[in-house]
This record gives structure tokens, sequence and C-alpha cells, in this order.
């Protein structure tokens, strides 16, 4: 029976990925979690699962634990735009990974918004990030630095994720959609030159198994299906929705700053940097990459489920 250790296993990510496990003997899981009322699931029906309840801040408490363990999945992050961020997201996380030095594989969750051409971190996440992006961009780097940690780490990097039903918890952009479609209706009416990617959290829980299971060359992997244009977003909101469409004026940075000091919102360096720079463009991966299906291949396939 290996031992996994995951952190981050209540949000939305995480509940996905642990349900892989779950229901197989061969595992033996245990979760790190601030507060287990969050599960959406019964950990007294699973005996191959044990809560640890406690924080990232505590780490230090789970070393021998840490040092037992066969595989890491680190998916717990900070977002807030402070020193938070860096203790749990940089400082913390080392600390974790340093007590785990020991497993077999690491699998860390970073963010895509880090990188820039080629997949390699760009120096505007250090510069204007926000807190959440700057200390993403510091923990790559540091554990890219150790290159103890970097041969055991496969990174990865979550592009726009959607997820999220009864069972799980809602992803950020997934509990947000529906609430803002009375902006559509608006927006049907302009679009601005961008791109990107997204993927499914049910996808990453797929990519994930395969990792800890199967041996890969390539330890650092955008996750992400493939690139869609923002103008052909909004065209696939309003066929799913039934709103209808008539002409459609492009805007541009230039205007779309002009408005903002008219109207007199600041917009923050990161916010700038994404409206300057509005392509999203990775080499991605998704689980058919890896010979495995795509649940969540489209945008029409996510929005069934939102």
């Amino acid at each position: 029976m290996y031992k996994i250790f995951i952190t981050g296993a209540s949000g939305c990510v995480g509940h996905y990925i642990v349900e892989k496990f779950l229901n197989n003997k061969n595992y033996e899981l245990h979760l790190l979690i601030r507060n287990p009322k969050k599960l959406k699931f019964n950990a007294l029906n699973y005996d191959n699962l044990q809560i640890h309840q406690g924080s990232l801040e505590e780490i230090a408490k789970f070393k021998d634990l840490l040092a037992s363990v066969d595989y890491i999945i680190h998916i717990a992050t900070a977002w807030e735009n402070s020193d938070l961020a860096y203790l749990i997201n940089v400082e913390k996380t080392l600390e974790l990974l340093h007590y785990g030095k020991n497993c077999k594989k690491i699998i860390y969750f970073s963010t895509a918004s880090i990188l820039g051409k080629n997949n390699q971190p760009k120096k505007e996440a250090r510069l204007f990030g926000t807190g959440y992006v700057k200390t993403k961009y510091l923990a790559y780097e540091k554990i890219m630095a150790d290159n103890e940690l970097k041969q055991k780490t496969i990174t990865l990097f979550p592009t726009l994720l959607f997820g999220g039903d009864s069972t799980h918890p809602y992803s950020h952009v997934s509990s947000g959609i529906r609430p803002n479609l009375k902006y559509l209706k608006l927006l049907r009416f302009i679009y601005m030159d961008s791109a990107f990617h997204f993927i499914h959290a049910a996808d990453i829980a797929t990519i994930t198994k395969y990792l800890i299971d199967n041996d890969v060359v390539e330890k650092n992997l955008v996750l992400g299906n493939a690139r869609i244009t923002g103008k052909e977003v909004i065209k696939q909101l309003c066929d799913f929705f039934r709103i209808k469409m008539f002409f459609r004026i492009k805007m541009f940075p230039d205007f779309i700053f002009f408005l903002a000091k008219l109207l007199r919102i600041k917009i923050a360096p990161w916010d700038k940097h994404c409206i300057e720079h509005p392509f999203f463009d990775y080499d991605v991966v998704s689980p058919a990459s890896f010979g495995l299906p795509t649940k969540y291949e489209n945008l029409k396939s996510l929005l069934k489920d939102v």
C-alpha cells in the first residue's frame, strides 16, 4: 500500500483528486485539512483515509508523517495579497517539500499565470503579479533551484479552472458564471482580441492519477484544452443561454484604460499587464495527451454542468 499526503483536499481540484484514489485499496490517503466540515463526502466510509486537521502554518507537526509517505500532492494555496501568501505559498510549501524529500514523487500545483512564451516563467509575474501570482513564481523558482526537489517534483500549471457540482466544490470561475449572466447581455456587443486555455478539475484529477502511477520525462506540465478566443467564448455563451447576438464592437486596451480613468476605476498592475497582453498561449496537455479520455474538452461540455 502506497501512502499519499494531500493538501488542499477540501477545495475544488482536491475533491476530484481524492475521489480518484478513495476506492483503490492500494493507496492510503493522508489529508491535511483546516476544516474537515468542508469535505463533501463522509471520510468515515473509507478505511484507507486519514484526516489530519491542521494548516500549512503548522506543517512541522507532520514532519514525521511526511518522512514516511511515498507521494505528496500539494494543492493548498493562499490567495491573499498579503504576507500570508508568501508564508504559505513559499516558506511553508518549501518546508513541507523538504520534510517529504525521501518520497518517490511530488506533484506540486502552481499556476499557468506565471508562464509566458514557450511555457517559461515570465518576470512580469514577479514584478506585477498579485500576492498569489508573485508567490507562486517565487516558489517555483526556489524549487527549480534545489536540485533534489527539482528531480522529484512534477509541477502542474493549470490554466483557467472549471469544476464543481453537488458533490464537489465549485471553482471560482464556475461559481461565477450564472450569477454574472446579466452582464452577458452587454458583453455580446463588444469583444477584445484575446485567447486562453481552460481545463476542468475532473480532467486534472485524471492527469494527476496517471502521473502518480506512471513515470514521465517532462516534469513541467501546463494543463489545458485547445486555445479558445475571447470572441468565441462570448458567442458560445450566448448560444448556450439562448441570448441573441447582433453587431459587435472591438475594444482596444487604450480605450479600456480611458474608461477606467473616466470612471475613476483603479487598475492594478497585474490587471493592466493582462489587458495589455491578452493572449495566454501555452503548450498544453490534457488527459488525451496520455491516451486517456478527456471528459470536458470544449466549452459546451463544461457549460452543461455549470
